[in-house]
């Protein structure tokens, strides 16, 4: 536990120079991710490209697919969908699967489309496709830190979590295919930190409306957005009703949270209300479980209680299922910053000492986390597949934890000055963390998983954005390591003291003023 430094008494401003430094993460993040959406063949089932694609397809006819309409085959237009279609054994497969998502994402997709087909040029769908939800990937990275910096008012934390989201190989490897995990994590950080925002600095209009634009877009990217659109607004209103219990009061924060619920709601509740009509619930679950045959997992509590499963999607995170090798890495972040948390806890019942935290940013974060992990244990319950992928909406929580464990084992090395040697670490750990992920990246599309390439991809230009990347990382690790009294904040002048010009007489000579 930290004592307040000018750094976390600064208020709400992010200093420019780790703000800077956190855009060129999710750059160095960005730019893996880019190589594999612009050099890796289509693919078909493991990553839900081809119904994602045929999606996109659908869309751009006019028609709204359901979760039994075929997949495209026309194979002039879209050959290596098509191609990836003559793979499937079962009927199940040659079918969009993916349509019980909404449309956003796919929507987003279709300049793409047309201009694939316009180019004569097929491969321009694939890589569009991809490049949007790499850039959402890697907004997330960013949105992650920023969400730090709101909850923990610390700026070393909030460029060190923005590293460790960065670090995750589900962003890289996810994030460089036809997927709208991208547009919905993103969208649906983006929610939480525009909450996080109003519970810290009150409410504004602008707030409210970024609160409301950005749960529409999580809404309508992936249906977990809908829970957090909910838990936002819920939180919007009882922050507001604790603040002013007047009737004035009440009416203010049923109409905020009206608002922040309403706008999602109109935009996308036909959606699920459609999902229901022709599924029977709002997701499509259970009809997908009854389409694949899939069987019970256990009970939710079984599911719950299997430590195996919670330890292997953690590691999962960072680790492909191949390269355990790697696993070591996740498991000592892990087990660091735990150690940091248990110090943390300590030091807090020693000194009684108080961090300048947003407690109310914490608890949004921790209940979303649980209403998340809930809705989760009961679809692989009901026989869904644990994929890593769907842990990715916790990412504000679980890089902003393990940064604050990690930076609290620094607070206590007796080395320095305190905000020289958290820089310093911030940026150390940041360096290894990116090397870390460069070889996750390197074993990844080396790997006998990174099968076949897309028609003439050019792997000079895919070659040319990773290092322009991997520059960018560098850069934000210098950023990082600069000295701190280069951005911290200065007094206002009416907060410095007086000239010598003021005598003996110059006190009272103010007080006659």
């Amino acid at each position: 536990m930290h004592r307040s430094t000018r750094e976390d008494r600064a208020g709400a401003r992010l200093p420019k120079r780790l703000l800077a430094a956190m855009v060129l993460v999710a750059f160095f993040a960005l730019s893996l991710s880019s190589y594999v959406a612009l050099t890796r063949s289509l693919q078909y089932q493991t990553r839900d490209e081809g119904p994602n694609a045929g999606y996109a397809v659908e869309l751009a006819s006019g028609r709204l697919p359901t979760i039994d309409t075929p997949v495209t085959t026309d194979a002039r237009r879209y050959p290596q969908v098509v191609e990836g279609l003559e793979t499937m054994v079962d009927e199940p497969h040659r079918d969009i699967w993916t349509a019980n998502h909404p449309p956003l994402y796919y929507l987003m997709s279709l300049p793409f489309v047309a201009a694939a087909g316009a180019l004569d040029a097929p491969q321009v769908m694939t890589v569009g496709m991809r490049l949007i939800n790499a850039v959402g990937s890697a907004l997330c990275v960013l949105l992650v830190g920023l969400i730090a910096f709101e909850v923990t008012r610390r700026a070393t934390t909030a460029f060190l979590a923005t590293a460790v989201s960065a670090s995750c190989a589900v962003l890289v490897t996810a994030g460089g295919h036809i997927a709208n995990d991208g547009v919905a994590v993103a969208a649906s950080s983006l929610t939480l930190l525009a909450t996080i925002r109003i519970l810290n600095r009150g409410l504004s209009p602008r707030r409210l409306a970024l609160v409301a634009l950005a749960g529409a877009a999580a809404a309508g990217a992936k249906a977990p957005g809908v829970l957090t659109v909910v838990l936002c607004g819920a939180a919007i209103a009882a922050a507001l009703l604790i603040k002013d219990r007047s009737g004035r009061g009440v009416v203010r924060a049923l109409a905020a949270s009206a608002v922040a619920t309403g706008v999602p709601g109109l935009a996308t509740g036909w959606f699920y209300v459609r999902n229901i009509v022709l599924y029977g619930d709002p997701t499509g679950t259970g009809a997908l479980l009854d389409k694949f045959d899939r069987e019970p997992n256990g009970t939710w509590w079984q599911v719950l209680t299997d430590g195996s499963l919670w330890v292997d999607w953690y590691e999962r995170l960072w680790v492909p299922l191949l390269a355990e090798g790697y696993v070591v890495v996740a498991d000592l972040l892990g087990i660091v910053a735990a150690i940091g948390l248990l110090v943390l806890l300590v030091r807090r019942r020693i000194t009684g000492s108080a961090d300048p935290w947003s407690r109310p940013g914490w608890l949004l974060l921790a209940v979303h986390a649980v209403v998340v992990l809930a809705n989760l244990v009961g679809f692989v319950a009901g026989g869904g597949n644990p994929n890593d992928r769907y842990l990715l909406p916790l990412m504000p929580l679980l890089a902003t934890v393990l940064a604050v464990g990690v930076m609290a084992i620094v607070d206590v090395l007796p080395v320095g000055r305190r905000e020289s040697r958290a820089d310093l670490a911030a940026a150390a750990t940041t360096l290894a963390l990116g090397v870390y992920a460069f070889l996750i990246f390197r074993w990844f599309i080396d790997s006998p998983t990174y099968v076949g390439r897309l028609p003439s991809a050019d792997a000079r230009g895919a070659d040319l954005v990773v290092a322009v990347g991997v520059v960018c990382g560098l850069a934000a690790v210098c950023l990082a390591a600069w000295p701190a009294r280069t951005y911290a904040a200065r007094r206002p002048l009416r907060d410095q003291p007086a000239p010598h010009r003021q005598g003996a007489g110059g006190p009272a000579r103010r007080a006659r003023r």
